[in-house]
C-alpha cells in the first residue's frame, strides 16, 4: 500500500478517445471547469490541482507540443502503446498540450 502524505493527492486519471487527428489541450488546474465541459480539442480534470507527475499512454503515435504553454522547438514523441513519465520536484505542470497524429487514437493520463 502506498503511503499519501498529508499535502498530497492521489490525483487524477483521464482516458478519452480522439476521433479526428487534432491538438488536444489538457487542463490540470482550472478550477472553473470539470470533464462535463470536455470538447474534442480540450480536457478538463474533475480534481484540479498543479501536478507534479504525469504518464501519458496511447495507443497510437502522439506528440506532446507544449507543457504550461511553452512550445517546444521539436514536439516530445510517444510511440504507440508506449508511454512517457516526467517528474517535477514541486507541482508545476497545469496545461499540456498533445498532438494527435491519427484518427482514433485513445489516450490515457494519469497525474499526480
Amino acid at each position: 500500500m502506498t503511503n499519501i502524505g498529508l499535502n498530497e493527492s492521489p490525483g487524477d486519471n483521464l482516458e478519452f478517445n480522439v476521433a479526428t487527428a487534432s491538438d488536444v489541450t489538457i487542463y490540470l488546474s482550472d478550477s472553473s471547469k470539470s470533464s462535463a465541459d470536455d470538447t474534442a480539442t480540450s480536457k478538463y480534470s474533475d480534481n484540479p490541482k498543479r501536478r507534479k507527475v504525469f504518464c501519458l499512454r496511447s495507443n497510437k503515435a502522439i506528440q506532446i507540443v507544449s507543457i504550461n504553454g511553452v512550445t517546444f522547438t521539436n514536439p516530445i514523441t510517444c510511440i504507440a502503446n508506449g508511454s512517457i513519465t516526467e517528474k517535477w520536484d514541486t507541482p508545476l505542470l497545469f496545461k499540456m498540450a498533445i498532438r494527435v497524429i491519427s484518427d482514433d487514437t485513445n489516450l490515457k493520463l494519469r497525474v499526480r
